[in-house]
Formats: structure tokens, C-alpha cells, sequence
């Protein structure tokens, strides 16, 4: 499906009319949350998902009389339904789904691009519609704004892990309003046979990934064809040289004790939205040296079991998901 800037990205590159379709409220269950992008376009093609298939052929048979328009349409889905008279064969998903949908015209293009634009330089950016006025909406971040809704609320920092959207009331109007983020990226130190797993569904989840390691023979796109990019060097060079931030995570799997000293050292006063060390809790404090902190993951990722590179790379995705959203973990996995 994508990150939204993945989403745009592909949209910019297809160079077809298109109709945006995006979930803004749901009552009850459903399959994608408020805050799913779907581009719908001329070719009958799509770029994104909002259901299990529920809901695409409809959205794109409302969209076939949109494209070129600059329409505005909201639109409300009942997939309750666990008989043939609500969809075909139905749904049964419990919940209502409202989806607006928006005909790509050249403002809302301009819009598109500068909301690629500051995402690509790491910004977070906030997306307000106003419900009444489809054509009333803007899209800000800390320094700047783009639309035609210019009487907005000061933008309000938030954490990393608060990615929000939903309808709300602002000056009395009724507001639906997205924290939209930056793709997320992880820095994977340990370039071994078995981090290949997870650069490879790490990619597949939307984050960009960075290999780093001092071995230069393991740092290949053979090894890593999904990877963005190879840090080389020493491990005090390659830390020294990059610019993390808050929405940043880095997973340490090499495998040497005194690598590991080296990152862990080098990372313990970086902001980074996740950090996690593979390897036991005995390593890890021997390590250290002392405790573990609560800034580091270790044993890392969700305590499911795995075993091979293959599961492990889900389980420490997993938490690095879990975390990213701000979802905490259930307290029965915590003693499993």
C-alpha cells in the first residue's frame, strides 16, 4: 500500500487524472483506519488501498464521473451488512466508513507537491479540510502553509508516536484534520546474512532503509536490493556523519561485542523515535555496563516466539510499528 509520500510519489510519476479517496471518520471496524490515501486513476488503476476490496469497485464508479471536475464528494459505507442485500456478498466488518473523495484539479496538484515537498525535507505536516466546503483546506507545517484555508489554529507540536486524524470541531466549524509524516527510515547496523530479511520486509512496510557496516564485501545491492543507501566505514565514522532525527529509528545487529559498545555509545544522546539491540539482556547490560535504559530495546521486538532471521525481522518490525503509532504492548505478550 505505501507510506502517503510513497503514495504521492507514484501519483506524481503516473501523470493521469486522478481521484483522491481518503477515510475520514469510521465507526465501528474496518479494515483501514481515518488517515488512508487511495489515488484513483482515469485507467481504472489504483495507487494505495482503503478495504479488502470492499469498498474499490464503488469508490471507483463514483469516481469515473468525477475526473477533471475539481469535485468534492463525501460518501458513507455501511459494510455491517453479513448478507447478499449490503454488498454482494456481505462484508460483516461492524463498522461505517466515510470516504471523501477529491478530483486532483491543479490547486489541489500544488497542494500535492508541497506536501511531497516538505515531507521529503522531513517536515510534519498537517492536513485540515473543512466538511461544509470541500474546496476549503489547507496543509501546514511548522513554517509554512499551503491552501485556501487560511483561518486555522496555530500548528501544535507533537510527538512522533501521536499520528492522529479524525473529524473535530475548530472555530465552529466542523474539521477533519491528518498529521501526515515523513516515510519513516531505519538504520540497520550489521550488514550479515541474516539482516537481509529484515531490510527486505522493513522496505516492504513502507520505511527507507540504510545499511551500515565496516565491511564493504556486505554492503551490496545484491545482498540489499531494497536498501537506499550504504554507510561504510568505521562505526564512529559512519555515526559521526549522520543526521538523525526524532522520527528516525536504528536496529543494531552485528553481532560484535565491541561494534555494539561503539554504537550504543555513539547513539545515547541522539534523539531517535527507536532503538533496539539484538542479543540477550545479559549482553546487552554487560554492554552497558548498568542497566538498560529505557531508550533502548533490548531483547528486541515483540516477544512472539521467533526464531530465524525470518520471524525475528516480524517481531522487531513489528515493535518498531507499535512504537511509531504509539500503541502500547499488550500486557499478555509482555510474559509470554
Amino acid at each position: 500500500m505505501g507510506t502517503i509520500p510513497q503514495l504521492i510519489g507514484k501519483y506524481v510519476e503516473c501523470g493521469q487524472a486522478a481521484v483522491l479517496a481518503t477515510v475520514i471518520h469510521v465507526e465501528g471496524s474496518a479494515y483501514r483506519k481515518e488517515g488512508a490515501w487511495m489515488f484513483i486513476l482515469e485507467d481504472g488503476s489504483r495507487i494505495g488501498l482503503l478495504s479488502g476490496g470492499c469498498l474499490e469497485h464503488d469508490l471507483h464508479s463514483r469516481a469515473k464521473e468525477m475526473f477533471h471536475t475539481g469535485d468534492v464528494n463525501i460518501c458513507d459505507f455501511d459494510l455491517r451488512a453479513e448478507d447478499d442485500l449490503g454488498w454482494g456478498r456481505g462484508a460483516g466488518c461492524n463498522g461505517i466508513v466515510t470516504v471523501m473523495l477529491r478530483a486532483v484539479d491543479a490547486r489541489f496538484k500544488e497542494s500535492l507537491q508541497f506536501l511531497y515537498e516538505q515531507l521529503q525535507q522531513g517536515e510534519p505536516v498537517q492536513f485540515l479540510q473543512c466538511l461544509e466546503n470541500g474546496f476549503d483546506y489547507c496543509f501546514a507545517s511548522r513554517s509554512e502553509n499551503d491552501g485556501p484555508l487560511k483561518k486555522v489554529l496555530p500548528i501544535v507540536d507533537k510527538q512522533p508516536t501521536q499520528h492522529t486524524a479524525g473529524r473535530k470541531w475548530i472555530q465552529d466549524e466542523s474539521i477533519y484534520q491528518q498529521w501526515i509524516w515523513p516515510a519513516p527510515s531505519v538504520y540497520l547496523f550489521g550488514a550479515g546474512a541474516d539482516a537481509r530479511p529484515f531490510a527486505k520486509l522493513a522496505s516492504s512496510v513502507g520505511y527507507t532503509v540504510h545499511i551500515c557496516d565496516w565491511r564493504e564485501a556486505l554492503c551490496t545491492s545484491e545482498y540489499f536490493p531494497t536498501a537506499s543507501s550504504f554507510q561504510i566505514g568505521p562505526i564512529n565514522e559512519i555515526v559521526s556523519r549522520l543526521t538523525f532525527n526524532g522520527f528516525d529509528s536504528v536496529v543494531i545487529m552485528t553481532h560484535d561485542f565491541q561494534a555494539d559498545q561503539q554504537i550504543l555509545h555513539a547513539l545515547k544522546n541522539k534523539s531517535l523515535l527507536y532503538v533496539g539491540l539484538l542479543g540477550s539482556k545479559n549482553r546487552t547490560k554487560r554492554l552497558l555496563g548498568h542497566s538498560i535504559p529505557d531508550w533502548l530495546h533490548s531483547p528486541i521486538g515483540l516477544p512472539i516466539g521467533a526464531d530465524g532471521p525470518e520471524e525475528i525481522a516480524v517481531s522487531v518490525i513489528a515493535e518498531m510499528i507499535a512504537v511509531r503509532k504509539g500503541k502500547a504492548i499488550c500486557p499478555s505478550l509482555a510474559s509470554i
